[in-house]
């Protein structure tokens, strides 16, 4: 229903502008209910995919053991391992500081200083005894074995306590 205006033109009724604002509010319903159910939707297909985070292997070969020469240090990059062979046997000894976890730098050139940490100054001594904090623990050691193919392998889950090198 058209209203004539003053000015001799027609308007639009009130009833009319209502039916608009009703549709203009079922789109933007629907609109807000699609979006709602699309991503519900795709929140349910990640469920169905695992999210892992895969990690490295804790038991990992390093070489053959005559690539290790007797009295040689040798850091397993990537690992935070280092390989320490002298006449008693190769021990691996990890390489991570017991006090925050920052990665330990070897030192060559001091008999008795063997590791150093960069961030906090912990000291170590070769055979990884702490000899100045803030390290609250000595480094660990972790098992290692040869294999059947002549493969030296570390296995960083077992530490060994007992700090006994394999002889060789």
């Amino acid at each position: 229903m058209e209203l004539p205006n003053s000015d001799g033109t027609a308007t639009v009724s009130a009833g009319v502008r209502a039916e608009d604002r009703r549709d203009f509010i079922k789109v933007v319903a629907t609109g807000t209910l699609a979006v709602g159910i699309g991503g519900a939707i795709v929140e349910c297909s990640r469920f169905l995919k695992p999210n892992v985070l895969y990690e490295p292997s804790k038991v990992f070969r390093v070489g053959e053991v005559g690539s290790f020469p007797i009295d040689s240090r040798t850091v397993v990059e990537g690992r935070g391992v280092e390989i320490v062979r002298d006449r008693d046997g190769i021990h691996a000894v990890s390489l991570v500081c017991t006090h925050l976890g920052c990665l330990l730098r070897p030192v060559d050139n001091d008999s008795e200083c063997g590791y150093t940490c960069p961030c906090h100054g912990s000291r170590f001594t070769p055979t990884g005894q702490v000899l100045r904090g803030p390290a609250p623990r000595d480094l660990p050691w972790y098992e290692v074995y040869v294999d059947v193919t002549g493969n030296l392998v570390v296995d960083t889950s077992k530490v060994n306590e007992a700090r006994t090198k394999l002889a060789v």
